[in-house]
């Protein structure tokens, strides 16, 4: 009677597990890469990555297809299962830094991957060589500027492209107005109406292939305009001291 009543037990325990009110247990998804940035070289070539998981996924390619594919499967799309090492192949890059997108997805999980490919060129940005004479010798990044203000330009030593670059400056009611044209750049000075100098920083930028800023960071020194009130109260002193001394000669006349 008392194996009856356990088995009884038993069958009871298992159907309660099973029941609404006890969900069916499922393992916590784990779906990952060994790295979250993974940089190649310039030339063609295959590169591998580690993909951690312990269920079935799917690693889209979501952008930058044109110049990396998977190895072993056509198309952007590949499905893996489990832990494994994914191929891709990559083309040569004869132009700037430039970043792919991988995509891993299963269930609700998803991890997004850079791939990022160096560039046949490093990137850069700089003032000239030859115009670097016009910025002061002590900060070696701030500009002159007289008081009436006006357009000031200067060459740039760059890697990119005008359209890409851009200006950003500390104070748009001082300093504004940037263009780019084959690699000089051009601003405007409004005139200092204030009674001492001012400094107004600015910067040129840059977003390079990878998505990172380059910044080259400038200043300008505006003069002010300075009267000669201390000279012209000087002179008025002198005339004041010199009818005096037409007064004595007067006197001695008398």
């Amino acid at each position: 009677m008392k194996k009856i009543f356990v088995t009884i037990l038993a069958i009871a325990a298992l159907a309660s597990c099973s029941s609404p009110y006890y969900p069916e247990y499922r393992p916590v998804v784990s779906l990952g890469a060994e790295t979250s940035s993974l940089v190649v070289e310039n030339t063609e070539d295959i590169c591998r990555l580690a993909i951690i998981a312990n269920v079935e996924y799917e690693a889209t390619i979501i952008s930058g297809s044109e110049w990396l594919s998977f190895v072993d499967t056509e198309g952007v799309v590949r499905v893996g299962n489990g832990n494994e090492a994914v191929q891709f192949k990559h083309l040569q890059n004869n132009n700037n830094k430039r970043v792919a997108c991988l995509v891993l997805a299963a269930h609700s999980r998803r991890d997004t991957i850079k791939i990022k490919q160096k560039g046949r060129f490093e990137d850069y940005l700089d003032i000239h060589d030859d115009d670097k004479n016009l910025f002061s010798m002590e900060e070696g990044t701030r500009i002159p500027v007289s008081y009436e203000g006006g357009e000031v330009s200067f060459r740039l030593r760059t890697s990119c492209m005008d359209h890409e670059l851009i200006g950003w400056s500390s104070d748009k009611s001082i300093l504004n107005g940037f263009k780019f044209e084959n690699g000089v750049c051009y601003f405007s000075v409004t005139q200092n109406d204030e009674m001492q100098p001012r400094i107004v920083s600015f910067q040129i930028y840059y977003i390079d292939g990878w998505g990172d800023k380059r910044i080259l960071e400038l200043s300008i020194r505006q003069e002010y305009h300075q009267t000669n009130e201390g000279g012209n109260e000087g002179g008025n002193s002198g005339n004041v001291g010199g009818d005096t001394g037409d007064d004595e000669d007067e006197d001695d006349d008398i």
